[in-house]
């Protein structure tokens, strides 16, 4: 009984959204024409990133698709020294009438330094029981959970953003 309750819940939770690992995959419906979405996506984009031209890899309206490809920094500091990484993702947004399909996947350490100096890469893991690069444990969760916590965040800020009504000539 317990388990069933547990996958029930579990259920329920995930709804249309999935998240393994370090890969985001979340499908929803919205009262919009495909138009509209992809106008909305557009303005997302320029909103959350500020420089559209700087992270749009490919945009295709017809196909109802852009890909975003953002870098996410992660500052610590420990050895008594400041560390930084230096991680990079893409962002599918897809869209057709009346739905989107969002995914957050290839995330990469592409760049690690401590002052100046090059430093052993840090891959996403969710192993964080073990020193990796020299990283303590405790700061790896840290570390890992911030770059979650960030990439959630799009989730998150684009479903809120494409759900809200879009500006029109007659409404602004």
């Amino acid at each position: 009984m317990k388990s069933f309750l547990t996958a029930i819940l579990l259920v329920i939770f995930m709804g249309g959204f999935a998240q393994t690992d370090f890969k985001w995959d979340k499908v929803d419906s919205v009262a919009k024409t495909k138009a509209q979405i992809y106008s909305d996506t557009k303005m997302f984009i320029a909103e959350f990133w500020k420089s559209a031209q700087n992270v749009i890899q490919n945009d295709d309206k017809e196909a109802g698709m852009i890909l975003v490809k953002g870098v996410s920094s992660q500052d610590y500091t420990f050895l008594l020294h400041p560390h930084h990484y230096k991680y990079s993702y893409t962002v599918k947004f897809l869209m057709k009438e009346g739905k989107y399909k969002l995914v957050i996947d290839n995330l990469i350490c592409i760049s690690a330094t401590c002052e100046g100096n090059v430093w052993p890469l840090i891959e996403p893991t969710e192993n964080t029981t073990k020193t990796v690069g020299g990283m303590p444990a405790a700061k790896l969760t840290e570390m890992m959970a911030s770059l979650k916590k960030e990439l959630q965040g799009i989730v998150d800020s684009y479903g809120k953003y494409i759900k809200t009504p879009s500006a029109t000539k007659e409404n602004w």
